[in-house]
């Protein structure tokens, strides 16, 4: 799976819902789900920066698309970013450089973003 199957995930998983007239609000997704997809959009993030430079923004771009559904404001939002920026350290302290391998770190990092942005879908269903 590609970077782009897990965007299009995301993206599915955290599509608004269209509102009603009488405006129900939706409930939010468990935040240890959230935060552990925070953190696989930080480990995607750092990749893309340590291959193409820090000008790439596209999974950062991800990641407050997510916060601005999943955590406009407040402590919620906090422990978004922490686990975002956790991710993001932790990949760069395994990956000091872009290498052969990158295919094989992002098809891992890939596969669990998919996992996760599925589950909290299905949260959202239950």
């Amino acid at each position: 799976m590609s970077f782009r199957t897990l965007s299009a995930a995301a993206a599915f998983a955290f599509a608004a819902f269209p509102a009603t007239a009488q405006e129900i609000p939706i409930a939010s997704a468990p935040i240890e789900m959230v935060a552990d997809l925070a953190e696989v959009l930080g480990r995607a993030h750092a990749v893309r920066t340590i291959c193409n430079g820090d000008n790439d923004s596209t999974w950062r771009n991800y990641m407050l698309n997510l916060m601005a559904i999943e955590a406009p404001s407040g402590a919620r939002r906090a422990a978004l970013t922490d686990a975002f920026n956790r991710g993001y350290r932790g990949q760069n302290r395994e990956t000091a450089s872009c290498t052969d391998q990158m295919p094989v770190v992002e098809a891992g990092i890939a596969r669990r973003g998919r996992e996760l942005a599925d589950a909290i879908a299905r949260s959202y269903l239950n």
